[in-house]
């Protein structure tokens, strides 16, 4: 019994037709294994007849697609893509948003270059819409194992070799002249900064003694014993004696500095700056960024070809709803679900949303201002899912 698998886009219909190889695991499935492509068939929309071949035809159609959109995503020129072992579906860019996709007929083999001489099956003029529908439509394939489980895409990444850098060589060596020009200007400045003069540290000299203050002279023998025969002052009297007219006669005293009379201590106070507490602004918080809108319309159509294979591969284990529901998700261009919001009564009012374990967790990690893309999904009660653009 011959086996059909269809793989759906809005602008791309890819159809295979084969046949079980009859093993015994692949007869109790209740969905047999496609083991035995007989054909394939690839429809697009405002194209008469379909692009179709076997298997020759449809592997070429992997490869090629898969390595264009690899190379029209990243931006990088391979040019080992165009070399000499091509397949029999080619595909080149035309402007910014036309791809050219050329098939040849199976016994022209792989020549290195198409030339006008060149018989051709079909050429086909793709938008990017329509690319990028044949690529999720060649992703469905290949997440379904039912169908040629033994056929894997082997996709490496591009050498480093290739990628060019977009800043001119002068503006690259720039910051290095000036650099070493600094360095340069820098050494200069260095030896024209004189030396130093290096003083030797003098000896402390003696100070005279204050004005009107008697030490006397020092015993010689370290004793403090007063002389025994001390001289009489000119007036008579002797050193401890006190004249009426004592505030005349006397030297002025010189007052002892106080340790606690220095102008260098500042008396501490209970209203002192420091003590006192700096005002905190209270419930204020920064806004948050503002999301900037994914704008191309080639990404766009990427994530929501992403977004509706996880949200069919989720819904399809799950229960049916009983009524229509309508979500608006927003996705990172990784692909990852952010957010979402019921958009409708039925989506508000139910309790357990199915897309809940689908969001990204924990969403904290991710950028605050990552650029994002909103999508229109409703999910029907008859199990249909339906992912627009916001």
């Amino acid at each position: 019994m011959t086996i059909r698998r269809q793989y759906s886009l809005p602008n791309c219909t890819l159809v295979l037709e084969g046949l079980s190889d009859g093993s015994a695991a692949s007869q109790l499935d209740i969905r047999p294994v496609l083991s035995i492509l007989m054909s394939a068939e690839c429809y697009v929309t405002g194209l008469g007849d379909p692009l179709s071949g076997g298997r020759e035809f449809f592997e070429s159609l992997v490869r090629a697609v898969s390595s264009y959109a690899q190379e029209f995503m990243s931006g990088v020129h391979y040019p080992d893509r165009y070399g000499p072992n091509l397949g029999m579906v080619q595909l080149h860019r035309i402007d910014g948003n036309l791809h050219r996709l050329t098939v040849l007929p199976a016994s022209t083999g792989s020549p290195s270059q198409i030339d006008q001489k060149t018989e051709l099956s079909a050429k086909v003029d793709l938008t990017t819409v329509q690319l990028f529908d044949l690529v999720e439509a060649i992703d469905q394939f290949f997440a379904d194992t039912q169908t040629l489980p033994e056929l894997s895409l082997q996709l490496t990444p591009i050498s480093k070799r290739y990628v060019k850098s977009a800043e001119p060589l002068a503006k690259r060596t720039l910051p290095a002249v000036v650099g070493v020009s600094s360095l340069a200007l820098a050494a200069m400045a260095f030896f024209l900064v004189p030396v130093p003069e290096v003083q030797r540290q003098r000896d402390p000299v003696p100070q005279p003694n204050p004005a009107g203050q008697n030490q006397g002279t020092p015993n010689p023998g370290g004793s403090g014993s007063p002389n025994p025969n001390p001289t009489p002052p000119a007036d008579g009297l002797l050193p401890g004696d006190q004249t009426p007219n004592a505030e005349s006669s006397s030297p002025t005293p010189i007052p002892t500095p106080q340790p606690d009379a220095s102008p260098l201590a500042t008396p501490q106070s209970s209203t002192s700056p420091e003590s006192t507490p700096s005002p905190v602004a209270e419930g204020l918080a920064s806004p948050e960024l503002a999301a900037v809108p994914i704008t191309d319309p080639g990404q766009i159509e990427l994530l929501r070809g992403k977004l509706s294979q996880q949200i069919d591969g989720f819904v399809k284990d799950k229960p049916p709803v009983d009524a229509e529901l309508v979500y608006r998700v927003s996705v990172a261009p990784d692909g990852a679900i952010v957010g979402y919001k019921p958009e409708n009564s039925a989506a508000v009012d139910r309790s357990e949303t199915p897309l809940s374990e689908l969001l990204y967790k924990p969403v904290g990690t991710r950028p605050p201002a990552e650029p994002l893309a909103d999508f229109r999904v409703v999910l029907a009660p008859g199990g249909t899912v339906v992912v627009t653009p916001w």
